[in-house]
């Protein structure tokens, strides 16, 4: 299957300028340098369709997943429990870092299995409880 994704380069911390398309394998080898580096923030659709676009932001072990249904539509995936609700923690998102309490946290294992589950065409349903905002 393939994708159009953008992510931030390690390198400078600035979103690519243009979205790249490539097969799934190509997005989840960009996907796993970001984890390597620490931290990131990437976007990634099917290649056909405009929408569903699933974002995910991380920083160390933890990370936050948004969905958009349409441009008015933003969902924000629950958590799997990895941090208690009263904990915090920072990521970055599109302009700057963005504080999510626990309840919205997911280890990055969990996200890559929702992230790999999303691109295999999973409906949203399936990867867990969103929440809209």
């Amino acid at each position: 299957m393939d994708v159009a994704w953008t992510a931030i380069d390690p390198e400078s911390g600035d979103l690519a300028a243009t979205e790249t398309r490539s097969d799934a394998d190509g997005f989840m080898s960009r996907l796993q340098h970001l984890l390597l580096a620490g931290e990131g923030y990437t976007e990634v659709r099917r290649v056909e369709v405009d929408y569903p676009l699933l974002t995910f932001s991380f920083r160390g072990n933890y990370g936050v997943m948004h969905l958009f249904e349409s441009p008015d539509d933003c969902r924000l995936l629950r958590g799997d429990g990895g941090l208690p609700a009263t904990r915090n923690i920072d990521v970055p998102v599109l302009d700057g870092d963005r504080t999510f309490s626990g309840d919205f946290v997911m280890s990055v294992a969990r996200a890559r299995a929702a992230i790999t589950a999303f691109i295999e065409g999973a409906p949203a349903e399936r990867l867990g409880e969103w929440v809209r905002l």
